[in-house]
C-alpha cells in the first residue's frame, strides 16, 4: 500500500473519530417524538464501540 494512500485513509479515520468525539457528550433532547429520541439514544450507545473500532482499524492500517 502506498504511503500516500495509507495517509489518506488514516486522515479519514481521524476525521470520523473527531466527529464522534464532538458529539460524545451531547444531551438527549426530549422532543416528544419517540423515534427521534430513540435515534439519539442509539447514537449514544454505539458511539464508544464505534470509536474503538475505528481506532483499531487505524492501528491496523498504520502497521501495513
Amino acid at each position: 500500500m502506498s504511503q500516500n494512500l495509507k495517509q489518506q485513509i488514516v486522515d479519514e479515520i481521524d476525521s470520523r473519530i473527531q466527529r464522534l468525539d464532538a458529539h460524545r457528550n451531547d444531551q438527549i433532547v426530549i422532543s416528544g417524538n419517540q423515534y427521534d429520541e430513540l435515534n439519539q439514544v442509539l447514537s449514544k450507545v454505539i458511539n464508544t464501540p464505534l470509536r474503538d473500532e475505528l481506532d483499531s482499524l487505524k492501528k491496523f492500517i498504520c502497521k501495513l
